[in-house]
């Protein structure tokens, strides 16, 4: 190896390992709770779930878990890793992803482009580097990818052989996750762009129609891989997801960020703006002022350019192939002069100078040392029901969308959740996601599915009350938003802390239990209201204190989420005002 070979080879390692710091970032996605939740019950019952076992809408309602496989993988390393081996789990796959990547890069020799590649590619694909069986499809497509380039820069393998692997290859990738219709559809594709290279000179009248070959070949692939997608539990009905999918695209477009279009807010989405721009302007140029063109990667193109334009999460196969094709152009064709020469170098510099801006910005400030999702949880909630669960556990219960996972996860089987991010619940989104926008709503969901039991999160918006205090004098208070649509009169407050609420229906339980556990004074999001009213005497001093203590008793002063240290102060100060000279508290 010569000097500069062995510098270029250095510097490309070198990249590889700055850009596979993307694939490190904490674990952000609730999903993962009910994932660990089916892969529990694969094991347990030695075979994928085909029933809902997690909610009570849904209860015995068919399950197409068509993501049953990773979620084995997913059990079995949380039991023997919990959430750090979880995290270094996909960062593998991630990283595997990237060398095939560099792989591809080099069968176009361009080893000299890797230190400038790797780094914006990593950072590219990061809208898909959380921990999702996706990180599975993302690993395929682009092995797939890199097979393809190189059957067509040297042939394919021909034999039953061939044709065996490929169909062991899709039936593992359908069962991993439904991206392998990603990779039909790039087989599909090179059919269709070898077949018009192969009619090229008949569709320009220069020969007579001839008889396709290589595209053939594709396409005999594209259906070994169709016909492979069967061989799953569940047979032809995994196409049943898919038109789920499809039945609530738009639903799934306006709530859902990953199934949006791409946003200019977004800053990480900033590097597909910039390949989108790079990509594109050098096929045109290419195309226009060299007269050079590569069909199947046209084709390639055109589709995931419209694809990733369409949906978010279709960005990376976009970044994929066209940063790969891209590398494929005759770069080398083009002539050189010192002047350009300097020119490269210098945009380089720059380039990696913007890269190291980008990961020092948004990727290394995420490292937080914690590979789990804590705000999609509470620790005390999860406790609070497991030691009331003989009084709770059969009510009707409502979650937020994002907690359905979690809950299933901590609570199973005692808990029925209401909802979770599982496909079944696409027709409950919106209804879900719109009860923010006023208590009607509230008031409208609650009577439609007769909830007994609410944990809701502590983030609306307060609403402004005018009111009249004992002595006569008149305030306003900002009250908490589930006091108007969960009124006092029928629902009360048996557990809180900073990040949710648990309420119950006073008719759905014993009145002694609730009268142990009910907070009628400190109650989340109102206990600023609680002053005016306790030193005009509206509200018994004697009352806080008790609320105080059943608080108290049931959590500890612990935990990044409880307040139990905010109402110990609270109550100190509300008696040390109570007993100065001229206090109107009643005791």
């Amino acid at each position: 190896m010569h000097d500069r070979d062995r510098i270029v080879s250095i510097l490309g390692w070198g990249a590889f390992a700055f850009a596979a710091s993307v694939f490190f970032l904490p674990v952000i996605n609730p999903d993962i709770f009910w994932h660990l939740s089916a892969g529990k019950y694969t094991l347990a019952h030695f075979g994928p779930p085909r029933a809902d076992f997690l909610s009570w809408p849904l209860a015995g309602a068919q399950w197409v878990d068509f993501e049953w496989l990773p979620q084995v993988f997913y059990y079995l390393l949380y039991r023997a890793g919990g959430f750090w081996a979880l995290l270094f789990f996909k960062a593998g796959l991630l990283t595997l992803t990237m060398l095939v990547f560099r792989s591809i890069a080099l069968l176009y020799g361009r080893a000299r482009a890797l230190p400038l590649v790797l780094p914006f590619f990593a950072a590219a694909i990061i809208t898909n580097s959380d921990l999702r069986p996706e990180n599975f499809t993302l690993l395929f497509f682009t092995i797939t990818l890199y097979y393809a380039e190189k059957s067509r820069l040297a042939g394919l393998p021909g034999g039953w052989r061939f044709k065996a692997a490929v169909f062991a290859f899709f039936a593992l990738w359908t069962n991993l996750h439904a991206g392998y219709l990603y990779g039909l559809a790039l087989t599909g594709l090179y059919a269709a762009g070898e077949f018009f290279r192969e009619e090229l000179p008949f569709i320009y009248g220069k020969a007579p129609f001839a008889r396709p070959t290589k595209s053939l070949d594709y396409l005999a692939l594209f259906f070994v891989g169709l016909a492979a997608s069967l061989v799953n539990p569940y047979g032809w009905k995994i196409y049943s997801v898919i038109a789920n999918h499809q039945q609530y695209l738009n639903t799934l477009q306006e709530y859902i960020q990953e199934w949006s279009t791409f946003d200019l807010m977004n800053a990480y989405q900033w590097p597909y703006v910039l390949a989108l721009a790079g990509v594109m302007g050098s096929f045109v140029y290419f195309l226009l002022r060299r007269r050079h063109t590569v069909y199947t990667h046209f084709a390639c193109l055109l589709y995931f350019l419209w694809a990733s334009a369409n949906h978010a999460r279709h960005i990376p196969f976009f970044i994929i192939v066209g940063l790969v094709f891209t590398l494929a152009l005759p770069w080398g064709e083009l002539p050189e002069k010192k002047m350009k020469r300097a020119a490269v170098f210098g945009a380089a510099a720059v380039w990696l100078l913007v890269n190291i801006w980008f990961y020092n910005g948004f990727i290394w400030n995420q490292y937080t040392g914690k590979p789990a999702l804590m705000k999609w949880g509470s620790e005390g909630l999860a406790d609070f029901l497991r030691s009331n669960k003989k009084e709770l556990s059969g009510l009707k219960l409502y979650n937020p969308w994002g907690w359905g996972g979690w809950l299933g996860w901590e609570l199973a089987p005692d808990y029925k959740v209401f909802i979770d991010g599982r496909y079944l619940f696409h027709d409950k989104i919106s209804e879900v996601v719109e009860v923010r926008n006023g208590p009607q709503n509230w008031r409208d969901l609650v009577a439609k599915y007769k909830f007994d039991l609410m944990l809701i999160t502590l983030d609306e918006p307060k609403v402004p009350l005018r009111h009249k205090l004992a002595d006569g004098r008149a305030t306003i208070f900002w009250r908490p938003a589930y006091l108007f649509y969960l009124p006092k009169a029928d629902w009360a407050v048996i557990y809180w802390d900073y990040s949710v609420a648990a309420l119950v229906r006073r008719a759905a339980v014993p009145p002694g239990w609730l009268a142990a556990r009910e907070f009628r004074y400190l109650r989340p999001d109102d206990i600023p209201n609680l002053v005016a009213p306790v030193l005009a005497g509206e509200v018994p001093l004697s009352g806080v204190r008790r609320d105080m203590l059943t608080y108290l008793k049931n959590r500890p002063p612990a935990g990044e989420a409880s307040p139990a240290a905010d109402i110990i102060s609270f109550m100190g100060t509300l008696e040390k005002i109570c007993a100065g000279k001229g206090g109107r508290c009643r005791r």
